[in-house]
């Protein structure tokens, strides 16, 4: 697979994508990209960015995602667009986007989505999938399930929910040259292509379990049949009104944890907003009498879970296939923004680790000597990967 990457920060819409592209071009030769990728902040998602794109690849399919910053190489970069082209002759790509999710409900908008995907592959094989759908998506758990019904309960499946500046307000989703909000794109990756995926939290759980009494969707009305705020005000020894004050503190570092059997972490719930009544409004669904508890995450433990993931990732790719046809081209980070919330000025030391982990694992490998494997990614509202069961990739959940 060859690649090329990009990225500028050029206040200027047009003179970022142009100085982005002629990177990612560069990199690429003369080969036509068989897929872009686009990761922008809120501030470059307009019409015209995505129509001039078009114009420079007519024949490429772009999709993509606005996002509070972008993962590039080792570093970090706010206020900025990034492009990444791939081709391969090997390659089978299927992509798809479903709009309106709302209005069609989110199960019935994944199962769309995944009969769109596999119309265009029929007998070829497939690898897995990857989406971007916009967020925080009220009943993304429920677009995910209508994916697998399609795909498979157990098919690979990544994706991020596009992200803005902390603001909670509007996000983008790329798909050619239309910029979209309610709305899901997929890309069905297939044909002679090798892959690994790899998640990992580092949150920890702290006190008693606690069962789930009452719940519907992704609002949580009762906790061990008292309000659900009651799990918050007891651990904190603070009233409604002081919780709502300092929530985004709170839900990032206090998160509520979802114990799933035969998984190797819990499955975190932030806190989106507290009702009146006490009711919490999470990211992402908590079935009635789901096992519950409150978790903790730390700076130490999120660079640690970072760590393993990447030396997970790495393994599992060198162990896949023959030795001859290892060929590590481009790697794909979906971050989220509670970890950049967290870990702040460490957030560019997570990347870094990453990348020294990847370097490590190459320098003895002469396919990569005097090469640097391409990192590529955006900080996202919500995750879509498998948890990582004990024997197989798993049930993709929502993150």
């Amino acid at each position: 697979m060859d690649v090329g990457i990009g990225i500028s920060n050029q206040k200027d819409i047009l003179s970022a994508l142009n100085e982005a592209l002629w990177q990612a071009k560069s990199q690429l030769g003369k080969e036509k990209p068989s897929i872009g990728f686009l990761f922008a902040s809120p501030e470059f998602s307009s019409p015209s960015l995505l129509k001039t794109l078009r114009i420079y690849l007519p024949d490429t399919p772009i999709v993509g995602a606005s996002t509070l910053a972008v993962l590039f190489n080792y570093k970090i970069y706010r206020h900025t667009l990034a492009i990444c082209l791939l081709h391969s002759e090997n390659l089978k790509i299927s992509l798809s986007v479903v709009k309106d999710i709302e209005k069609k409900t989110a199960l019935v908008a994944g199962e769309e989505l995944g009969i769109n995907l596999i119309q265009n592959f029929r007998e070829e094989k497939r690898g897995f999938a990857m989406t971007f759908t916009t967020g925080p998506l009220e009943n993304g758990s429920n677009l995910i399930r209508g994916l697998q019904k399609i795909l498979g309960t157990s098919f690979p499946l990544v994706g991020a929910c596009a992200s803005d500046n902390l603001k909670f307000k509007q996000t983008y989703i790329y798909f050619n040259d239309e910029l979209l909000t309610d709305a899901a794109v997929g890309i069905l990756f297939g044909g002679k292509i090798i892959f690994s995926l790899s998640s990992r939290h580092g949150w920890k759980p702290i006190g008693k379990i606690h069962r789930v009494t009452q719940s519907k969707g992704n609002l949580l009305q009762e906790i061990n049949g008292q309000s659900a705020v009651s799990l918050y005000e007891n651990y904190f020894a603070r009233d409604i009104t002081s919780l709502k004050s300092d929530l985004k503190y709170i839900s990032t570092l206090y998160p509520i944890g979802i114990y799933l059997e035969g998984e190797e972490e819990y499955l975190l719930r932030n806190i989106l907003f507290i009702e009146n009544d006490g009711s919490l409004v999470c990211q992402g669904d908590i079935p009635e009498e789901s096992i519950i508890r409150l978790m903790i995450g730390t700076k130490d433990s999120c660079l640690y879970a970072s760590q393993q993931a990447t030396e997970e990732l790495i393994r599992e790719f060198f162990s896949s296939t023959l030795l001859l046809e290892k060929k590590l081209s481009i790697i794909f980070i979906f971050d989220s923004t509670s970890r950049y919330i967290l870990l702040r000025r460490l957030a560019e030391i997570e990347l870094q680790n990453i990348h020294n982990v990847i370097q490590k694992s190459i320098s003895n490998n002469l396919i990569y000597k005097n090469f640097d494997i391409p990192i590529i990614g955006l900080y996202t509202y919500g995750e879509q990967a498998p948890l990582k069961s004990l024997h197989y990739y798993g049930a993709t959940h929502l993150h």
